[in-house]
C-alpha cells in the first residue's frame, strides 16, 4: 500500500524488485524504479537518478499519479463486488480439497492464479453476503 500511496501522490518509487508485488504496480523507467533485492549500489544510484533529474522525476511522478488510479478504493471495491456477485451466481462448489491444501495443490502444480486465489479467500464473506441476503 505504501507504494500505492506515494504514486498517488505524484511521486516516482524505487522500489526492490521481489517475487510479488512492486512489479505488478510500477512500471520500471516509467513511473518509477526497481531493482534487484539486495543490491544496495542500485538501490542509491536510482534514488539519485531521480533526485539529480527534475524533468525525469516530473515525468514519471505524473506517470506514478495516473497509474495509480487503477489502484483508487473505489475501483478495487466494484472489482471485489463483482467478484462476490460472480462467485454468488455460481453458486457453492464441490471441493475435494480443503482451500488451504488446494491452494498448496495449485501452488505446486503451478495452476494457481490470482482470481482463484480471491476466490478461496473471499469464501467467508460470501457467507455473510448470504446471510445479509
Amino acid at each position: 500500500m505504501t507504494i500505492v500511496e506515494a504514486m498517488r501522490c505524484g511521486l516516482p518509487v524505487v522500489s526492490t524488485d521481489c517475487p510479488v508485488g512492486p512489479r505488478e504496480i510500477i512500471e520500471d523507467g516509467v513511473d518509477g524504479r526497481l531493482v534487484r533485492p539486495g543490491d544496495h549500489r542500485a538501490m542509491a544510484a536510482a534514488l539519485l537518478e531521480l533526485v539529480r533529474n527534475d524533468a525525469l522525476r516530473r515525468r514519471m511522478g505524473e506517470a506514478a499519479l495516473k497509474n495509480a488510479a487503477r489502484f483508487d478504493p473505489a475501483r478495487v471495491a466494484e472489482r471485489h463486488l463483482a467478484l462476490y456477485q460472480d462467485l454468488l451466481r455460481r453458486g457453492p462448489g464441490r471441493r475435494t480439497l480443503s482451500p488451504v491444501r488446494e491452494t498448496a495443490h495449485r501452488a505446486r502444480t503451478g495452476t494457481i492464479n490470482t482470481a482463484h486465489t480471491l476466490r478461496s479467500t473471499a469464501r467467508p464473506a460470501l457467507k455473510t453476503c448470504r446471510a445479509a441476503a
